[in-house]
């Protein structure tokens, strides 16, 4: 049996998808970069019939769930607030329920994906430093703010759990929709002279 109507809306809800998950992440504060652009969606033909696969950059999920800190006490007269730095780091799955970020620093599972994302986000914010006029090097820079991100660790902004909340119950529905249609469909063109209207006397 063809279920392309199933196929027509999933393709439908995946963009649908997409661009809830986008626009989270710019009012996150967090898009037009790499992440944004690698948010995407394919759908495949699987033994049942169809999946969806949802994807994005690898570091997505550290921007979507947080990463803990490994905690840090500040210290010295010239600390701003001195105390000490917990690093936890929370934010809400797709049921909308608070929860802990499975990730943290120094367990191996994030910080070198984040290392290598702060290059560009130095130069996104403008904060490379320049002698003469020309660029240099951000290592120092660089070094510093890992530094406060393995203390402090990183909040979640749960753009890609806000989108799957939102978009969860139109997904299916239309399953329930679309499926129903295919079924219609299935039926009368294998046997075209089961359903006839018959005109009014």
């Amino acid at each position: 049996m063809k279920i392309d109507h199933i196929r027509k809306h999933l393709n439908s809800w995946g963009k649908e998808f997409v661009k809830e998950a986008r626009k989270n992440l710019v009012k996150g504060k967090k898009g037009g970069g790499d992440l944004e652009k690698s948010i995407d969606f394919k759908v495949k033909g699987n033994q049942y019939g169809f999946e969806v696969e949802l994807m994005m950059a690898d570091y997505g999920a550290f921007q979507d769930k947080g990463v803990r800190g490994a905690g840090n006490k500040k210290l010295g007269p010239n600390s701003k607030n001195p105390g000490v730095w917990g690093g936890k780091r929370f934010y809400m799955d797709w049921e909308g329920k608070r929860k802990i970020s499975p990730f943290q620093f120094g367990s191996g599972k994030s910080s070198g994906s984040i290392y290598k994302g702060i290059g560009s986000f130095i130069r996104k914010k403008g904060l490379q430093p320049r002698k003469g006029g020309k660029f240099q090097t951000t290592a120092g820079l660089k070094i510093a703010i890992v530094k406060t991100l393995w203390a402090k660790g990183i909040h979640g902004i749960s753009f890609f759990q806000k989108a799957l909340k939102k978009q969860l119950a139109p997904l299916i529905d239309g399953i329930a929709i679309n499926l129903g249609q295919d079924v219609v469909d299935y039926i009368l063109a294998k046997y075209p002279n089961s359903y006839q209207v018959k005109e009014n006397q």
